[in-house]
């Protein structure tokens, strides 16, 4: 029998000298389902990469299909070690579906603010990334996103510039790493498709992002 069932059977007796006892055992026991959850929330990132890279896993790599999941396990995996070497943890993400492998990243660690030019630090994530790829003929699709302040820049005139040119940066990365072109297509969607509320700074910062989308299956025109 737990506590709180205890206390509330001598409750009901009239013995009332723990009764303090109820709403403090009801408050402990809150607390504990409560850090519970937010422990689960914490680690749910990397269960869902660790659940989604067993079901690549699991694929026939016998057949055709196979070999293409063995690379895009392997491009999945070298996308993941390499955001944890570099210290990008907190900045980037990789997110597999049966369509895609997906890298989201935050535009501050690719970009200085208003620019399109990528940082120094982003380029061996990039290499990693290029390595990869060049063993596959997955179609590459980059988005740009932006949040909803508006940009003042001699060079931009509007978000959806700004967020266009840095996706053809990112673009123009690949092919000069030796992608090919027909391969990769870039999007700007600059502030009309937050991924958070950008009524808050903590959303708008997250807005500010590049996805990564590498389309599972290989290529088709």
């Amino acid at each position: 029998m737990s506590l709180i069932n205890k206390l509330r059977e001598r409750a009901e007796e009239g013995d009332d000298t723990e009764l303090w006892m109820l709403p403090y055992a009801t408050l402990m026991l809150t607390l504990v389902i409560l850090f519970i959850s937010f422990y689960a929330l914490s680690k749910s990132n990397s269960v869902e990469y660790e659940t989604a890279i067993a079901d690549l896993a699991s694929t026939d790599t016998r057949s055709g299909k196979g070999e293409a999941a063995r690379k895009e396990i392997a491009l999945a995996r070298s996308m993941n070690d390499e955001i944890s070497k570099s210290g990008m943890k907190d900045k980037a993400q990789v997110l597999i579906s049966a369509r895609s492998i997906k890298l989201k990243l935050e535009s501050p660690a690719l970009f200085d603010s208003g620019s399109a030019e990528l940082k120094e630090d982003v380029i061996p994530l990039f290499g990693a990334l290029n390595t990869q790829l060049k063993q596959m003929d997955n179609r590459i699709v980059v988005e740009g996103h932006t949040d909803n302040i508006a940009i003042h820049s001699d060079r931009f005139r509007s978000n959806w510039e700004l967020s266009a040119a840095r996706a053809f940066s990112v673009i123009y990365f690949f092919i000069k790493s030796g992608l090919d072109p027909a391969r990769m297509v870039a999007h700007g969607f600059g502030e009309y498709r937050p991924a958070f509320s950008n009524d808050s700074e903590a959303g708008r910062a997250r807005n500010r992002r590049i996805e990564i989308t590498i389309v599972r299956g290989g290529f088709s025109h």
